[in-house]
């Protein structure tokens, strides 16, 4: 499977990692291994025909999962805390000293000549337990914030993909008023040859012809300008060709109630990251406590022992001394470590405030674009079924009646305007709910049901 079509599946396999609220070791490093799976290595060097996009916003989606540098330094961050617990779990490396006795040291059963020492320390169970327990969990809030910033980076392409969707709609728009305004140009210079229409009448049809040239104009810039949003987004190369495809989405309301979503938004991986991060925080304060208490050592001496000088020779000459030893390390500076446990605690506080907040945050946000989302719906309908025929209504009306003399040129520009700005803001409206949605997915940190899903085929 190609990197594009791996990074499609990323959101659900965030989805799957998302429900455990704990993960070992292995665990972490095999959610690791599948993510990495699905992402591909950052190209500094790409050249902009390697890259081409079918106009879809999953195609942009699903090169933004795999080539984002932002991304993949937000899962680098994750590696990179996936290797901590392993390090926090070690013992303390063992000593060993090695002494040559510049003078042997007689003893009876012969001089002293070699000294081998080794030592290992064991600090108080829990120090290590409590690091590990920590960094496990702090391993795991990376991994929520990894999965926070893909949902942000989803977002942001659909913003930034629809923007560029509602300009090129809008130049189609603006295209059809040009070639409408030519149109009624040519009819009514006719007529002024013939005597039954005024110079005036044609002076304002020219002076909107060119207005409307330059709306064109601008717009294609605003085209170019939106068109580098959207490479930039999806980090791909400079100057690739962005297309976007011409059917609209399904501007459905939700299927899903506000309540709902917003229960939903309370487990979303920005809360889950602060929940973590303040229980690892506990977990350094217990190995903060643990650290007053008394660690142990055990070590071993070996002296090498040379052949005796005294004669005649003892029963045990030459044989080497071996000692067991104990030692227990006493700490002493307390107040230092009773600094530090005080301090892990206050940093458990801070983030379970975090948390809070960022719970009350993204339920805020679900309530916000929830309404949002339904309001574009709702826009696009009363478009659909009112104001466009309306509108069309109107401007075949006012055609018809300047055809017979009836009407001022005035009223039929006017008319014109008010259809083709209606068309122009039916755009705005269904790029307006593909934001939303985006925004609404990303607070509530997963796919969101609407009444009738899909898209549907939509000439413009």
């Amino acid at each position: 499977m190609s990197i594009a079509g791996r990074a499609r599946d990323l959101p659900t396999v965030l989805l799957l990692f998302g429900a455990a609220c704990a993960s070992s070791t292995p665990q972490l490093h095999a959610q690791l291994h599948d993510v990495q799976a699905s992402l591909g290595a950052v190209a500094e060097d790409a050249a902009p025909t390697s890259v081409a996009f079918d106009g879809s916003l999953e195609s942009y989606t699903a090169f933004a999962y795999a080539r984002s540098p932002a991304l993949r330094a937000s899962f680098e961050t994750w590696r990179a805390a996936t290797h901590q617990p392993d390090q926090e779990r070690r013992m303390p490396e063992p000593t060993i000293s090695y002494t040559a006795f510049v003078r042997a040291i007689e003893t009876r059963v012969g001089p002293q000549r070699h000294r081998l020492t080794a030592s290992q320390r064991f600090p108080w169970p829990t120090t290590l337990r409590a690091g590990g327990e920590a960094a496990s969990l702090e391993a795991i809030a990376a991994q929520r914030r990894f999965e926070a910033h893909a949902l942000r980076v989803a977002a942001e392409v659909a913003q930034a993909y629809w923007a560029l969707w509602r300009i090129e709609r809008e130049l189609e728009v603006h295209q059809a008023e040009i070639e409408v305004l030519q149109s009624l140009s040519e009819q009514v210079r006719g007529r002024v040859a013939v005597g039954t229409a005024e110079l005036s009448d044609l002076a304002q049809i020219d002076l909107q012809l060119s207005r409307a040239r330059d709306r064109h104009a601008s717009l294609q810039r605003h085209r170019r300008a939106a068109s580098a949003t959207l490479v930039q987004v999806v980090g791909a190369p400079d100057q690739v060709a962005t297309p976007v495809e011409r059917r609209e989405p399904r501007a459905e309301p939700l299927a899903e109630t506000t309540t709902g979503l917003a229960v939903s938004a309370a487990d979303h991986p920005d809360v889950r990251a602060f929940s973590r991060l303040s229980e690892a925080a506990g977990q350094r304060a217990r190995q903060a406590r643990a650290q007053r208490a008394p660690s142990f050592a055990l070590g071993v001496d070996w002296i090498l022992t040379g052949p005796s000088s005294v004669t005649p020779a003892p029963a045990d000459d030459g044989k080497d001394a071996v000692g067991v030893s104990l030692s227990v390390q006493v700490p002493l500076w307390t107040r230092a470590y009773r600094a530090a446990g005080s301090q892990a605690q206050a940093e458990a506080a801070a983030h379970r405030s975090r948390a809070i907040d960022a719970r009350n945050g993204v339920v805020a946000d679900v309530r916000r674009h929830a309404e949002l989302v339904d309001d574009a719906a709702r826009r696009v309908a009363f478009y659909d079924s009112t104001l466009l025929p309306q509108g069309a209504t109107a401007f075949e009306s006012v055609l018809a009646s300047y055809a017979t003399g009836r009407s001022s040129v005035a009223e039929l520009l006017l008319a014109e305007r008010a259809l083709l700005s209606l068309r122009s803001e039916r755009f705005g409206a269904l790029a307006d709910y593909g934001v939303e949605l985006a925004r609404l997915e990303r607070a509530v940190g997963r796919p969101v049901e609407r009444a009738s899903s899909g898209e549907t085929e939509r000439a413009p």
